[in-house]
């Protein structure tokens, strides 16, 4: 994605839970930061340079540092911040706030050295435009520019979301899928690399719309992949594979009325979940009148898959 840099630009930085981390990016790249930089473990010392350090004790923060240009709706876009925040996190003391001239562009593609290719298991490859060597011919290769979107394949919970993807490619061939929380569409794009036959992606940030758009034609699935800006319930029709890689909240709210949308024996993968809150998770999914089929955990985040329960264990939770 080109960026201008002959324009100024703010420094916006944002420390929240690990839990809020995606959404803040998302909600960051929703008002135009041109990237979003992830610094774990760290704190934020205003007034101080640098103003970020690493602190081990505070593992379950993350700090985030976004760009947003200098004009005139740069009061109205840190405001909206504000509220966003007040409303997502008022009982969270802690979360912070702290904005200042930018001082170091080369920021703004600094992103780009980070995004290197990933290889899951000898029969994936996901890499940037940027890298063109040969690909094994054993393995599915898929190009991908995130651009400011959520969703290179490197994060654990959209890693976990892939290896469950490889995992049953085999069952799901030629069958459609429905990705909710699309972010650069990676899940959707991934599957149909894999076998699946068509896929819907869905996402509440239009820019997200705009780089799955992007990252389709990047790879000549266009015809096989829509993408619609807004809520899931826009969708209509029967999935036989649902993914929803989003965060705690939502995945409760929408896990029984998005039902509907799951065709027997259907298949929902649900990622994005702390470790902490499986129990959360799994409580929604047995009221949903699912069962957790296979369960998968990496550096503190899981993924759980989950069909309907059966008859003879409603509500059952088999994993």
């Amino acid at each position: 994605m080109a960026t201008s840099l002959a324009r100024q630009w703010w420094d916006i930085y944002v420390r929240v839970p690990e839990s809020m981390s995606d959404a803040t990016s998302a909600y960051l790249s929703g008002l135009g930061s041109s990237a979003v930089v992830f610094h774990e473990q760290a704190i934020l010392t205003p007034q101080h340079e640098p103003c970020i350090e690493t602190w081990p004790q505070s593992a379950e923060w993350t700090v985030l540092q976004g760009a947003l240009p200098l004009d005139d709706s740069l009061p109205r876009h840190v405001a909206a911040l504000q509220q966003w925040l007040h409303t997502c996190a008022w009982e969270t003391p802690g979360v912070q706030l702290y904005c200042r001239p930018l001082r170091d562009v080369d920021y703004l593609t600094q992103w780009q050295q980070f995004f290197q290719p990933l290889c899951l298991e000898e029969r994936l490859m996901i890499r940037p435009p940027w890298h063109t060597s040969p690909v094994p011919s054993h393995m599915a290769c898929l190009t991908l520019n995130p651009g400011p979107a959520f969703g290179t394949g490197t994060h654990p919970s959209t890693h976990l979301c892939l290896l469950l993807l490889l995992q049953c490619a085999a069952h799901y061939r030629g069958c459609r899928l429905l990705d909710i929380g699309c972010g650069s569409g990676i899940l959707s794009l991934a599957a149909l690399q894999l076998g699946w036959q068509s896929a819907v992606g869905v996402d509440i940030d239009a820019q997200a719309i705009a780089v799955a758009t992007h990252n389709a034609e990047l790879n000549g699935l266009q015809d096989r992949v829509q993408f619609f800006h807004g809520s899931w319930n826009i969708v209509t029709g029967q999935f036989p594979y649902i993914t929803a890689n989003v965060y705690l909240g939502p995945l409760v709210e929408m896990l029984q009325p998005v039902t509907r949308h799951l065709a027997p024996g259907g298949t929902i993968l649900l990622s994005g979940l702390l470790a902490s809150q499986e129990t959360a998770m799994r409580t929604a999914v047995q009221k949903a009148g699912l069962a957790v089929q296979t369960r998968r955990e990496e550096e503190g985040w899981v993924a759980l898959a989950v069909q309907r329960a059966s008859a003879e264990e409603p509500g059952a939770s088999h994993v």
